[in-house]
């Protein structure tokens, strides 16, 4: 063979040789990843801090993944799940940009709670579609390629961006130091003492929407417990705020079932028409399964403004100085003694014959029992006629002096103090706008599961004015540290008639309604809030400015005896006059019986008359 054939045949072996073991190369994967263990461990602790469970979303083109899919399974130190959504954490693991695109649409949910890793086993341009900061809501995400690494901006900032990363170690999302930049939120409140005192509104367009927004230049607009909690969080988040008025009648809205809410500053916070929401809102099961609630901040109690109790000044006065057991005692006593007397003078022939006429023998003994002079007697009852006088001297003066004291103090009637109370006494109560019953009151208890048959909803405060005029109806409203703030507005007029019924009938947590990304700070801050006093101090100071004279004597009872001597009035004067006239009528038909009785052998009452006078 000539030396060109030769070297042109070896040339062609070489060629097919590294041409074979290239092609085979192919198909071994690659034992080394691009990415460090320890780079790796560092990725997993900072992208998925929280997570203590992951969902694993692959791309189709496994064989280039495998060394590193297998590289986080010997890594990540919980249990992963492969494309299910149980789990706040996510990995998603492409060979491009594309495959990523196509893993982050089958997952449904990325709330602020959500963490995000994506690992793109290739290069990935600035200019990529994966960027797009509005696929991921309010998930926390960090993105790392062959080419770099990026983080998308915390969700409480708006707009949010990814930043490339020159360093692992700044993959960490930090919320230890919230600060929105001046970002603008859109809050939602209404009028709702002492919480809120916003009371003037201007109209403007907001997002392409007209709506109501209030006017807060004033500081006594700026006035409020919530109002001057939610000052705090915006100089310590650093943001800037629009409050809005919800639209219609509603305040806080209505469930209409299991997903749909109607109304009021719920409605527009579920909606994300409002970043937040405060005014008196209740940490309840129905609220909180629509809307996100932060940690309570103060425990309000629910309690009813009863009409005092009025003085006593019937007609009865006269009987207050015995009980009805002793009046009962002096009845049977004289009915006794009389049907004594009575049959004694049927048996004994020397007794008295005229006490054999039951009817003269009843009054002549309540005349005895009353006289202040010696009866004529007889040896034969004379001694019993003393002893029944002489136990009227003491009746009589044991009432006189009762009936002294008692007509110159102050008789009430029963306060109204429970529930149980509040029924018997047949009043009523309402507010503007149906409450949900079931967060106002405890309707397990037989008692107070039947308040919601006494409400009466009130269109406005002048229906609500022609009610409490009525007078049995009660004012619903809440205590806040040691005092009382009624629900609708109430005139001072009318609260001068009402204390405040002592048994709560309800009780409830005020706290902010939150977007999710606003939960965590706002939670941070309440609760340093309430540990360093400064809820209890700003709380205290508004009560002590806004708190009127009559809520404050709404818990001051008036039904006690003051010293003062009271005057007697025409109600027991006529009662008193009224029984004078009985025992007048009762004396003379026990004079007019004598008459007859002296009468029984003359021809007629008048001859008895005239014998009387001759012998004057």
């Amino acid at each position: 063979m000539k030396p060109d054939m030769h070297k042109t045949f070896y040339t062609f072996l070489l060629f097919l040789f590294t041409a074979t073991a290239k092609r085979n190369a192919m198909f071994v994967p690659k034992s080394e990843s691009w990415i460090s263990n320890d780079n790796f461990s560092r990725i997993i602790k900072l992208s998925l801090p929280n997570s203590r469970c992951c969902n694993v979303f692959l791309s189709d083109s496994i064989e280039d993944l495998e060394v590193l899919f297998r590289q986080f399974r010997s890594i990540y130190p919980y249990e992963y799940l492969l494309k299910r959504n149980e789990c706040d954490g996510y990995f998603l693991l492409g060979s491009s940009d594309t495959d990523v695109m196509e893993l982050i649409s089958k997952i449904s949910s990325l709330q602020p709670q959500t963490e995000v890793l994506i690992i793109i086993n290739s290069i990935v341009s600035n200019d990529s579609s994966i960027f797009n900061s509005s696929l991921y809501r309010d998930a926390d995400v960090n993105i790392v390629s062959m080419s770099g690494i990026w983080k998308l901006s915390e969700n409480y900032l708006k707009p949010r961006i990814f930043t490339k990363l020159e360093r692992y170690e700044d993959m960490a999302h930090d919320y230890s130091k919230m600060n929105f930049r001046g970002r603008e939120m859109q809050v939602c409140s209404i009028f709702r003492p002492p919480m809120t005192y916003f009371n003037r509104t201007v109209n403007k367009t907001i997002d392409g929407v007209l709506t109501e927004v209030f006017i807060t230049d004033r500081d006594l607009d700026k006035d409020g417990v919530e109002m001057q909690l939610f000052l705090i969080m915006a100089e310590k988040l650093n943001f800037t705020w629009s409050i809005r008025k919800p639209k219609g009648n509603f305040k806080y809205g209505r469930r209409v079932n299991e997903t749909v809410w109607k109304g009021g500053m719920i409605e527009m916070l579920h909606k994300k028409q409002v970043d937040m929401a405060f005014g008196s809102i209740w940490l309840t099961h129905d609220q909180y399964k629509f809307i996100n609630l932060s940690e309570a901040w103060y425990q309000v109690y629910l309690h009813f403004l009863v009409p005092r109790p009025r003085r006593t000044t019937s007609f009865w006065a006269l009987a207050r100085p015995f009980s009805t057991n002793v009046w009962y005692l002096l009845v049977s006593v004289i009915i006794t003694h009389s049907l004594y007397t009575w049959t004694r003078a049927w048996i004994d022939p020397k007794y008295p014959k005229r006490f054999r006429n039951f009817l003269i023998t009843l009054t002549d003994l309540i005349g005895y029992l009353l006289s202040s002079t010696v009866p004529k007697t007889i040896a034969n009852n004379k001694l019993q006629i003393l002893l029944w006088q002489t136990a009227g001297w003491l009746i009589i003066t044991a009432y006189c002096s009762s009936l002294a004291a008692s007509l110159a103090g102050s008789e009430y009637e029963p306060r109204i103090d429970t529930i149980k109370q509040f029924l018997d006494a047949n009043l009523w109560w309402g507010e503007e706008g149906p409450p949900p019953f079931r967060d106002y009151f405890d309707l397990m208890d037989p008692y107070a599961a039947q308040l919601p048959s006494r409400y009466i909803n009130t269109e406005n405060s002048t229906q609500t004015e022609a009610l409490i005029k009525r007078g049995n109806f009660a004012i619903i409203g809440k205590i806040i540290d040691t005092c009382f703030f009624p629900e609708n507005n109430v005139t001072n007029e009318d609260l001068k008639n009402y204390r405040l019924m002592r048994h709560s009938v309800g009780h409830h947590y005020a706290a902010f309604a939150v977007q999710p990304w606003l939960l965590v700070p706002v939670n941070r801050l309440i609760l340093w809030l309430r540990e360093t006093g400064i809820t209890i101090w700003h709380l205290r100071n508004v009560i002590r400015k806004r708190n009127n004279y009559n809520l404050r004597k709404v818990l001051v009872e008036q039904d006690g005896y003051d010293g003062s001597t009271q005057v007697l009035g025409l109600t027991p004067l006529g009662a008193g006059f009224s029984l004078l006239l009985v025992g007048l009528s009762m004396s003379m038909l026990v004079f007019y019986l004598e008459l007859k009785y002296a009468a029984r052998k003359s021809n007629s009452i008048r001859d008895i008359l005239r014998d009387i006078d001759k012998k004057r």
